[in-house]
Formats: C-alpha cells, sequence, structure tokens
C-alpha cells in the first residue's frame, strides 16, 4: 500500500490502514519511530473494534510504552480483544491473572482465561500455562 494512501485511510479512521500504520511507525519501517504516534493510530484502531489493536494497545498499556504505564487499563484492552476471539489476548489475560498484574491474583480466573485461549486456538501454550498453574497450586 503507498504511504500517502495509507495515511489518507488512516485519517479517516481506517482500523487495518491505523494498524498497519501503527506497526511502521513501532518499527521505524517505512515511517519514522514513534511510539506515542504509533498509539494513537492503535487507540483509534481499538476505538473502531480491531482485536489486534486492543492486543496492542494493551502490550503498550502494560509495558508503558509510547503512553503512560497503566497495567489496569492494559487488562481493560485485554478482556476487549478477547471477547472478540483474540486467542493471544486471552492468554495474556490469564497471565495477568495468574501473577497479579492489572488485576487481582486470581489462579481460578487465570485457568479460565487459559482455557478460553485454548477454544481460541492457542491450544499448546494454554496448555502449558495451565499445567505451570496447576503445579503452583
Amino acid at each position: 500500500m503507498m504511504n500517502d494512501e495509507l495515511h489518507r485511510r488512516a485519517a479517516r479512521g481506517d482500523a487495518q490502514a491505523c494498524l498497519h500504520l501503527a506497526k511502521r511507525l513501532f518499527r521505524g519501517r517505512g515511517e519514522a519511530r514513534n511510539y506515542e504516534q504509533a498509539v494513537q493510530y492503535l487507540d483509534t484502531a481499538a476505538r473502531a473494534g480491531s482485536a489486534d489493536a486492543l492486543y496492542q494497545l494493551a502490550k503498550c498499556y502494560l509495558k508503558g510504552i509510547g503512553c503512560v504505564k497503566d497495567a489496569v487499563g492494559g487488562v481493560s484492552c485485554l478482556e476487549q480483544a478477547a471477547a472478540l476471539g483474540h486467542a493471544t489476548a486471552a492468554l495474556k489475560l490469564g497471565e495477568c491473572f495468574e501473577k497479579g498484574h492489572g488485576a487481582p491474583a486470581s489462579s481460578e480466573l487465570a485457568a479460565y482465561w487459559y482455557r478460553k485461549a485454548a477454544v481460541l486456538g492457542a491450544e499448546d501454550a494454554a496448555s502449558q500455562a495451565l499445567s505451570r498453574l496447576a503445579q503452583q497450586m
């Protein structure tokens, strides 16, 4: 996709264009690296219902990349992405509940989200996480 066309589509709020542009801004490929602007594009795509954007935005909030670190906000984005069927978001959400990162520690909720991740397609990773969780109990 041509750079000008990508920017035009992103300016109109096109979720896929925003997500693509955000990835370019994070990597510094085809665009000057700019984490803050990337987060803005992710936010636009997330508001348009992009599960991938919600997942990427969650990672930014959890680590404080391009925005103020906000673990609770990160968990909220993960919940929204998982509700839209994003398997990796469900897996990460299980980890947040397992470790008490951005949410109260809860083995039950961690196991729920790991099982949900498996149903959504992350069977191997979820199985490993459930085994690890069972050993801690």
